[in-house]
């Protein structure tokens, strides 16, 4: 397979500031499957197609947003119930502040 336009794993994993474990990890759990594995040396390579799934799972990931959720908002792409999870998680962050906030004035 010519493998112009695929970039490889640890390529991918230093452009998006992600490990390669967590790409590992997020094919294992079927979040992001490379576009090509090499049969022979069983290297993972990525292609462009796949920078905006890398780039939301980076954005939700900083927000803390489970996988499992960000997995299944990839599945149904449903703005709405994606409106809703982004409210959910703002407020598990401002439950968090409060929290640690708390904890800093004793």
């Amino acid at each position: 397979m010519d493998r112009a336009g695929l970039f490889s794993i640890g390529t991918i994993g230093k452009m998006f500031h992600l490990s390669v474990s967590s790409l590992r990890h997020y094919e294992a759990i079927g979040l992001l499957t490379p576009e090509y594995i090499d049969p022979e040396s069983g290297y993972r390579y990525y292609s462009t197609r796949q920078f905006e799934v890398l780039n939301t799972i980076r954005y939700l990931r900083a927000l803390d947003m489970p996988l499992q959720e960000i997995s299944d908002f990839m599945e149904n792409r449903d703005v709405e119930r994606m409106e809703e999870k982004l409210l959910q998680q703002k407020r598990a962050v401002m439950e968090k502040q409060k929290r640690l906030k708390c904890i800093e004035q004793k």
